[in-house]
């Protein structure tokens, strides 16, 4: 029987006392953590968490610290890619404990699933990040935009470029379900872009000793292939893609695509 979104369920987890919450499906498969984008959360994988289930996956997806239905770690606004990644690998170590899971993530997601195979690669099997890089300063440093005074629109920035952000010929019901995923994120969104705008991790590649994909959409603005390539460059066992008619949301506009990349990937590398 195929698998749907009706089939996830959302479960509470206390990491380092702080109350998570999670989406899960195909308990028993091949375990893989889904990390989300900026200022959203687990909602923008329920297309493609289906689908992996399906492929033989026991998929699950957080929401990262302070983002919609998990609380904040130690009630600090999470601003490093670093700290995010700290908190995924307690996550990872609370639900599989020692078992070798693979990681995938998407934009600030796709940093935090390259900090986590250079930091704990002892912990993950195989990385797959999208639209992240070792490095990603394609956007200012937002904090000034916290003051009202200077930009007094930024409480609904995320949810504008989020749809502007997207592949050309996405539909608009999931360009405005995109929005609703970014609304009510403006603490965290900044926290987020920060860690997005400061990010750097060059000097660290060689520790990922593990199979990594990196792989962009052709139309995401928010990462140069350069930085793609400058990645990939570093890295043991890396490997690019750039995904023709993808945006910065690959899970999101075309999971059927990107679970075949993901599945591809994994048989590949025999895991």
């Amino acid at each position: 029987m195929t698998s749907t979104w009706k089939d996830i369920v959302g479960r509470y987890v206390e990491i380092d006392g702080t109350p998570t919450f999670y989406d899960e499906i195909g308990e028993g498969g091949r375990p893989i953590i889904c990390v989300h984008t900026a200022g959203a959360n687990a909602l923008e994988y329920r297309y493609l968490l289906p689908l992996l289930a399906d492929a033989g996956f026991h998929a699950v997806a957080p929401d990262l610290p302070g983002r919609a239905r998990s609380y904040a770690w130690r009630g600090e606004v999470t601003t490093t890619i670093h700290r995010h990644a700290e908190f995924i690998h307690l996550f990872k170590q609370q639900l599989f404990g020692d078992t070798k899971v693979i990681v995938t993530g998407t934009s600030i997601g796709g940093d935090i699933t390259l900090d986590l195979a250079v930091s704990f690669p002892e912990s993950f099997s195989a990385a797959i990040a999208f639209e992240g890089a070792a490095r990603t300063p394609t956007f200012p440093d937002p904090g000034e935009y916290m003051q009202p005074s200077w930009n007094p629109g930024w409480q609904d920035t995320m949810e504008r470029i989020s749809g502007a952000a997207l592949n050309a010929k996405c539909p608009p019901h999931k360009q405005e379900e995109l929005r609703w995923m970014h609304r009510n994120a403006q603490v965290s969104a900044v926290g987020d872009l920060q860690g997005w705008a400061t990010h750097d991790i060059r000097d660290q590649l060689s520790n990922a000793r593990l199979p990594v994909l990196v792989a962009a959409g052709a139309e995401d603005f928010w990462l140069p292939e350069e930085l793609v390539d400058e990645t990939v460059a570093g890295l043991p066992d890396g490997e690019k893609l750039i995904i023709d008619g993808i945006g910065h949301y690959p899970m999101f506009e075309d999971p059927e695509r990107i679970r075949s990349i993901i599945v591809d990937f994994v048989e590949r590398k025999g895991l």
